[in-house]
């Protein structure tokens, strides 16, 4: 009985990612990186482990049902990076989608905004079309550096989601594109020049 209860979203996008082709694991319960974006009321469904590209695991956050709102997951991609990025260069950038309508038209077109640090991330995501054509069709997304004991990125998708082939691989040009961006965040200044 408890297992019929039981949520199997992460048990559903585990077997849809091995169906595409990729490498999907359900880990133990209890790892550190299951309070990634585990807040407000919500709590992790688990890690789903991945291997054989730069997204290294997916935490699974839901938010139950309420008297007034039914219930609300969030996706979170991680993407490991042995560079530690100082929490004083953190980015946040997310997707703003622009509708036809306001709330049930058709979204027309995509931009990132946030804090990129100057360094043109929400620029570039912005330019490419494969990543609109993403934000259109899986829903808001959002890229944030990680910090503390963590070191690396995630992004984050606001719903649950059953990506295909193609999605994923604009999933991993994303993740690619943030690990680009660590290099630039994680340059040290050159030394000073000393006058004798």
């Amino acid at each position: 009985m408890a297992s019929r209860l039981r949520d199997k979203t992460r048990d559903e996008l585990a077997e849809h990612l091995n169906r595409i082709g990729i490498n999907a694991v359900l880990s133990s319960r209890g790892l550190p990186h299951e309070s990634v974006g585990n807040k407000w009321w919500r709590r992790s469904q688990g890690i789903i482990e991945l291997s054989g590209g730069p997204i290294g695991w997916i935490n699974i956050i839901k938010k139950d049902r309420s008297k007034d709102s039914p219930p609300k997951w969030w996706i979170f991609l991680g993407i490991s990076d042995t560079r530690a990025i100082p929490q004083s260069k953190s980015v946040n950038i997310k997707t703003k989608r622009k509708k036809s309508f306001p709330i049930f038209g058709k979204v027309t077109s995509v931009t990132w905004e946030g804090q990129d640090r100057d360094l043109g991330l929400a620029h570039e995501l912005s330019m490419d079309n494969e990543m609109k054509e993403l934000a259109t069709e899986l829903g808001n997304i959002r890229v944030q550096t990680l910090h503390d004991e963590f070191s690396g990125w995630v992004i984050e998708i606001d719903r649950k989601i059953a990506p295909t082939k193609e999605q994923w691989t604009t999933l991993e040009k994303i993740a690619g594109v943030c690990l680009r961006t660590s290099v630039a965040l994680c340059k040290q200044p050159p030394p000073p020049v000393s006058i004798d």
